[in-house]
């Protein structure tokens, strides 16, 4: 197959799920469409890879993002026109940084494939969730007429309906997308690089470890609260988290609460591999996490994991033997996450069964041998996209 791929992600788990097939699918020719390649920087593609980029509009001010997403149709259309034009078998799509479906969905003619790991979650997760810009932005948005973020929820919603075929993650996501949207997907679930993310031999540094963006929603303060609850001399917390604005927030709240906390940012994932080898327990407290591949690799690299039992982590973890699920609750997080640190033989029990289930049930190779058929099963199908329209149209004013 002579596959393209599109996205416009940010560094984060999706990028590193694109890559990942990308370097096990059985396409002979592939291209990457991408509104910013500086993302690969830090999650390389293969060389193989040709790379073609397209960025928007550049710009961080409100004005900015106003003319991005007003052009957002028009760039999605032409962006479609090239893919098209260069005679691909079909289209891998994964989301926007900008709009979360991607903007070129409802205008490709080619066959393809949107793999959308969650919805727009500022525009449906609950408001208390959701941090808000200072100043006028945020009293507008909390009003409900923030005119950037109801343009973006129309353009993700409209986007995403055009899909012709989605896959997801998990089946909690693939809930979620038919009670937002209305649409139906594929679920696979994803893998673990078992090689790269694997046991180190010696002894383990005793650190607590948080992996996600810095944001309310990836609730690294309910890990400070809980490890606030546990007698001194408490265990430092390492976090590895690039984008969001919580950065200062954690560490204020982290000073207050008597919790020596670590930030880290833009890693590369050897890196992180090393923080996830060194760490005596990874505490997963996202909340309604779509799936959640962070206790999976600290899974694969033997460390034992506890996470709050919603979302993807009901379907990653087994409660018990490979991982402890518990309630969000900072006093019951905090004994489950002193259980493990005082506990040598339930650590290396969890870690041991960890470690088994990954490479039995969670690999990569699996996961892109599916999206592979996915995508061949798009050349079987009927004539594609005879009604397209050949000619620029504004999904968003469709409402």
């Amino acid at each position: 197959m002579n596959i393209a791929v599109a996205h416009h992600l940010p560094t984060g788990g999706a990028v590193r799920v694109l890559v990942e097939w990308l370097e096990r699918t059985r396409a002979r020719e592939l291209t990457l469409y991408t509104r910013d390649a500086s993302v690969h920087r830090f999650v390389p593609v293969p060389d193989r890879v040709r790379i073609v980029e397209r960025p928007l509009r550049q710009g961080y001010g409100a004005i900015d993002e106003i003319v991005r997403l007003a052009r957002s149709p028009h760039d999605g259309a032409q962006l479609a026109s090239e893919i098209d034009a260069a005679g691909h078998d079909a289209v891998f799509c994964f989301a926007s940084a900008l709009t979360q479906a991607l903007d070129v969905l409802p205008y490709l003619r080619t066959p393809s494939l949107f793999y959308a790991p969650e919805p727009l979650r500022s525009a449906y997760e609950p408001p208390a969730l959701v941090r808000l810009a200072p100043g006028w932005r945020g009293t507008i948005t909390r009003l409900g007429i923030n005119p950037i973020e109801l343009r973006r929820r129309r353009l993700d919603r409209r986007y995403l309906r055009a899909a012709p075929s989605i896959v997801t993650h998990s089946f909690f996501t693939q809930e979620t997308l038919r009670e937002i949207y209305g649409v139906d997907s594929e679920v696979v679930h994803l893998g673990v690089d078992t090689v790269a993310l694997s046991p180190l031999a010696g002894q383990r540094e005793g650190y607590v470890l948080s992996v996600g963006a810095l944001h309310p929603l990836k609730a690294h303060d309910q890990v400070i609260e809980a490890l606030a609850t546990l007698p001194e001399p408490r265990p430092r917390l390492v976090l590895i988290g690039d984008r969001g604005e919580s950065e200062g927030a954690l560490y204020e709240l982290a000073r207050a609460r008597g919790v020596t906390l670590e930030i880290r940012t833009k890693l590369q994932f050897a890196d992180v591999v090393k923080l996830y080898q060194r760490a005596s327990v990874v505490v997963c407290a996202q909340i309604r996490e779509p799936f959640g591949l962070v206790p999976l690799e600290a899974m694969a690299c033997a460390t034992p994991v506890v996470a709050i039992a919603e979302g993807g982590f009901k379907e990653t973890i087994e409660n018990g033997k490979t991982g402890l699920l518990v309630a969000r609750d900072p006093i019951a997080l905090g004994g489950a996450i002193a259980s493990v640190l005082r506990d040598a033989k339930l650590a290396d029990s969890l870690g041991t069964a960890g470690r088994d289930a990954v490479t039995r049930s969670w690999t990569w190779t699996r996961t892109a041998a599916a999206y592979d058929s996915l995508l061949e099963g798009l050349l079987d199908s009927e004539p594609y996209r005879s009604s397209t329209p050949t000619t620029f149209e504004d999904p968003a004013k469709k409402g």
